[in-house]
């Protein structure tokens, strides 16, 4: 999906800035940076920051983009750590809120409300994972990257990727056989 386009190049013009394919590169990816941003952050209108911010140097700068994907994923990370040093805030736990599980509007009202409660005790039991293994079964698990995107994203080998996701399985797997009743 467009990994390696050049986004930024007008085909008829040689290197002029095109705004009509810098519009398409924000269309594009904003969907998946903005969840990508509010992960890191915690904090939905920061995560709306740092995406203008992104979106702002890039127009402003008139970069070229060879490796959107990689380029742009950097990006929101390294202005979320921004954030961090700048509000030495700590990664906080996922809101109820932010779990968007998907109801069934014909289900048993119980049956959903025990489904929300079997997610976000889920989603807690992978924010006890350490803050990289949680990054990559995020990547892989709800983002849908393969093991190979999130190695190119994050700089790491594809073993690497493999190895934090079969411990972080394996974590989640122990805790909820130790804690089997609560999700049967």
């Amino acid at each position: 999906m467009g990994e390696n386009n050049t986004v930024g190049l007008n085909g008829d013009l040689g290197d002029d800035f095109d705004g009509k394919a810098f519009e398409g590169l924000y269309r594009r990816m904003f969907p998946t940076l903005i969840k990508y941003a509010i992960y890191l952050v915690k904090d939905a209108e920061e995560a709306q920051l740092i995406l203008n911010d992104v979106f702002i140097a890039i127009w402003k700068n008139k970069v070229l983009l060879v490796n959107e994907k990689a380029y742009l994923f950097r990006a929101v990370k390294n202005g979320a750590n921004n954030y961090h040093k700048a509000s030495r805030l700590n990664y906080q736990p996922i809101e109820e809120e932010e779990v968007q599980g998907i109801v069934d509007v014909k289900a048993d009202p119980f049956q959903s409300y025990e489904h929300k409660d079997k997610v976000r005790m889920l989603y807690d039991l992978i924010d006890q994972m350490p803050e990289r293994r949680r990054l990559i079964f995020y990547m892989y698990r709800i983002e849908g990257f393969s093991y190979k995107e999130i190695a190119a994203l994050l700089d790491i080998s594809v073993r690497t990727v493999e190895d934090h996701l079969v411990k972080g399985f394996q974590f989640l797997q122990e805790k909820v056989l130790k804690n089997r009743a609560e999700f049967q």
